[in-house]
């Protein structure tokens, strides 16, 4: 018993490290993050839309 619940537990720990980034961790989402705080706080030189 005590083994099956250790594959369990170790099988969700490894399935639940495999999902999806949050789109502020990735390239493209920090690219567009830096985008429209260009945009929303007025810098002069804005970076090029690359999305």
């Amino acid at each position: 018993m005590k083994k099956c619940v250790a594959v369990f537990v170790s099988a969700l720990i490894i399935l639940s490290g495999c999902g999806n980034k949050p789109a502020y961790k990735t390239t493209e989402g920090k690219r567009k993050l830096k985008y429209y705080n260009a945009i929303q706080f007025g810098q002069k030189e804005r970076p090029k839309k690359k999305f």
